[in-house]
């Protein structure tokens, strides 16, 4: 049977659409209706993670490739915008079981070449020490190109998107 890994988050996180032409590394949004797997996790936003396989499989045996550095960076840059990611593995049709193991690690430590995701495990990953913290430019950089909720008109986002661009800029 297949690995299948999940994440969760207390915000929506950006998603990478699976394509059977060019299999890679994806993140897909859950169904509401889905919900034998959402019972492990405290946040509302939950997703499946993939890799060029099309499983999860990848992100246990093939850590000197793509897979499990594609999660590493995602989850890097999920705990920009959020403090901790939620992660479930295990069995894929398992997903109702209960949990069987817990850890806490940070985006580096499920990288590492003896990490493996266990059947039935919890995992929080949060910033470590050991972990790259993003960059104020990084943080700027995600501000800015989050969309602009209360504008008013057209041109008072434009001027707030120059005057953004310009801190961006001077900094």
């Amino acid at each position: 049977m297949c690995l299948a890994l999940y994440l969760a988050a207390p915000q929506e996180l950006p998603t990478i659409g699976w394509d059977e032409t060019t299999p890679a590394f994806h993140i897909i949004r859950l169904p509401r209706h889905a919900e034998d797997v959402r019972k492990h996790f405290r946040s509302e936003y939950v997703y499946y993670a993939g890799s060029q396989q099309g499983c999860s499989c990848a992100f246990n045996y093939e850590h000197e490739y793509d897979s499990i550095v594609e999660l590493r960076n995602y989850l890097r840059n999920a705990l920009i915008c959020v403090n901790e990611v939620e992660l479930f593995a295990c069995q894929a049709g398992g997903e109702a079981r209960d949990t069987q193991h817990a850890l806490v690690t940070s985006p580096e430590g499920i990288a590492l070449a003896e990490f493996f995701f266990k059947d039935g495990q919890y995992v929080v990953v949060r910033s470590g020490k050991d972990s790259q913290r993003a960059t104020e430019a990084e943080k700027c950089l995600e501000r800015v190109t989050q969309p602009v909720r209360s504008s008013k008109n057209r041109r008072s986002r434009l001027v707030g998107t120059k005057q953004a661009t310009a801190t961006l800029l001077s900094a």
